[in-house]
């Protein structure tokens, strides 16, 4: 089962593909650490023959990837990253873990040799990066209001005259800043850096009117903060995250893309994510 990498924005009148700005954040309001670290042993293969992958990814972003409380890398991104590896024996994976901001570096500096932290595609890194053509998470967002407010929203052109939230250089902000180039009738783009505290008490109180997240920040908020938010009408965009390398390291992508999907056509990787995600965020 292939899992296509296109991503589509879908507004009342017209459909009209974009490419995400940012990595997918789960929650826009997620923050992405300070330390760095090394994850010293491989993921699932001990061959002293196999070739050693270092893996660059982040530190602070759960459930997606964080450190525990004995500060050993887990999550999401390690859990699939690990049965991955169980699939490609000439291979052994070590994880370097770093803030959000230093992962892309450390793949420009020959640092590591594949970027993973729920990133979507987006024109600049394509340009730059190797893509994987294989997605692992489901990244779709919505538009989302607190239940008991009297919005209804279909479309992004029903927001337009509206205030909606987002974060400062995220995907969803490019997703609103695009509309808004595109029309004449702006939405009201309010960015900030908050807790996810503050986004549940502004949506319930009316201080914004809606903003964009992904069904598992929507469960996950409600669930944290016994709110009671819900999407709206179709989605917003439709996305999936992806793995980068370099422009030139393509057999690594292609193995890497071959063994997720027999993690796909085997029903693992959506196993995996009902037992770190708490339900099946991967189609």
């Amino acid at each position: 089962m292939k899992v296509g990498n296109s991503m589509r924005i879908v507004p009342k009148h017209k459909t009209w593909k974009i490419i995400g700005l940012t990595a997918a954040l789960g929650l826009v309001l997620a923050g992405c650490g300070n330390g760095e670290s090394t994850e010293s042993a491989s993921a699932g293969n001990n061959d002293s023959d196999a070739k050693e992958i270092i893996v660059g990814t982040g530190n602070a972003y759960q459930p997606f990837v964080y450190l525990d409380e004995n500060g050993k890398l887990t999550g999401y991104e390690k859990a699939v990253l690990d049965a991955v590896d169980e699939k490609l024996p000439q291979y052994k994976f070590k994880y370097e873990s770093y803030e959000f901001k230093n992962i892309l570096p450390a793949l420009d500096a020959n640092k590591i040799d594949l970027a993973a932290h729920q990133y979507e595609i987006n024109d600049e890194r394509q340009a730059k990066y190797l893509y994987g053509k294989v997605g692992y998470t489901d990244y779709t967002s919505y538009i989302v209001v607190d239940a008991n407010s009297k919005n209804n929203f279909q479309s992004l052109d029903d927001l337009a005259g509206k205030t909606v939230y987002t974060s400062t250089g995220s995907n969803h902000a490019y997703i609103l800043e695009q509309y808004n180039k595109e029309h004449d009738n702006k939405i009201d783009i309010v960015y900030g850096s908050g807790s996810n505290e503050v986004l549940v008490k502004d949506l319930q109180t009316g201080t914004i009117d809606a903003t964009l997240l992904t069904k598992f920040d929507v469960n996950k908020l409600n669930e944290q903060f016994k709110a009671d938010l819900k999407t709206l009408g179709e989605p917003a965009y439709v996305s999936k995250t992806y793995y980068l390398y370099s422009k030139d390291d393509t057999k690594l992508q292609e193995d890497i893309d071959g063994a997720l999907e027999e993690l796909i056509d085997e029903g693992k990787l959506a196993e995996i994510s009902q037992e770190v995600l708490g339900a099946d965020y991967t189609k």
